[in-house]
């Protein structure tokens, strides 16, 4: 499934906001007649958008895919639509059974950002340095603790595997590309922001000293509208 996050404060369900999942399990209610709780692959922030989420939640009876995939779509709001739907094993779980997750982060680095993309990209002005940025990505990849660019308490398990950071320009936008085994909250926002402070030429020395310093580097997340949830890949490959 598909969503634009900007009018939703998330994707997790919460009381009295309006959110992915529980604009998802409002449409899935009336289709089934009775409430269904659905399970999901990522928890993306206010704010952030998705092409590649991933939910599985067990019917109440079967209803053939292309009618399902377009009841849902008839009774959702235009900025969440469902791609594809299809037959899963009992024992698959959209988030426990991920073998990586795809992030993408947009940043357009010009002067003017045209009206129609500045909801889906951070508008920095200022040169960015890609080879700088790159040389501090490097520090990111691996298993390792992430606490220090996550926002989560202090007694939850951060250890995470990044596979790749790929930076690239595209003309007056340069993209990251970030693929893990799974994500942290607010991982991906600071990672970016402190590249993104590196490349600016803001923050001096060592790129390995900087991000493995006793410094509040959280304090460089990158706005919500830039990241992107790509993609979620599972062992069978027809699945995310």
């Amino acid at each position: 499934m598909a969503y634009d996050g900007t009018n939703y404060h998330g994707f997790q369900i919460q009381p009295n906001t309006k959110t992915i999942q529980g604009e998802l399990e409002k449409a899935i209610a009336k289709v089934f007649k009775e409430d269904i709780r659905i399970n999901f692959a990522g928890r993306t922030d206010s704010g952030v958008h998705a092409f590649g989420q991933v939910i599985d939640f067990k019917p109440l009876f079967f209803i053939e895919h292309q009618n399902l995939k377009r009841a849902l779509n008839s009774l959702l709001p235009s900025d969440i639509r469902v791609l594809n739907v299809e037959n899963v094993d009992d024992n698959f779980h959209s988030r426990y059974s991920a073998l990586y997750r795809d992030y993408l982060y947009l940043i357009c680095n010009c002067r003017d950002v045209l009206p129609f993309v500045s909801n889906y990209c951070w508008h920095v002005l200022e040169k960015i340095d890609l080879e700088r940025m790159k040389e501090l990505s490097r520090y990111f990849v691996g298993r390792r603790d992430f606490s220090f660019v996550a926002n989560e308490d202090n007694q939850k398990n951060c250890i995470r595997e990044v596979h790749f950071i790929r930076i690239k320009r595209i003309r007056n936008f340069v993209v990251v590309h970030i693929r893990a085994n799974a994500f942290l909250r607010g991982m991906v926002r600071n990672i970016v922001g402190l590249l993104v402070e590196y490349a600016k030429g803001l923050q001096k020395g060592d790129a390995g000293n900087i991000i493995f310093s006793k410094g509040n580097v959280k304090s460089f997340k990158a706005p919500a509208k830039g990241l992107f949830f790509r993609r979620v890949r599972y062992k069978d490959d027809n699945k995310g």
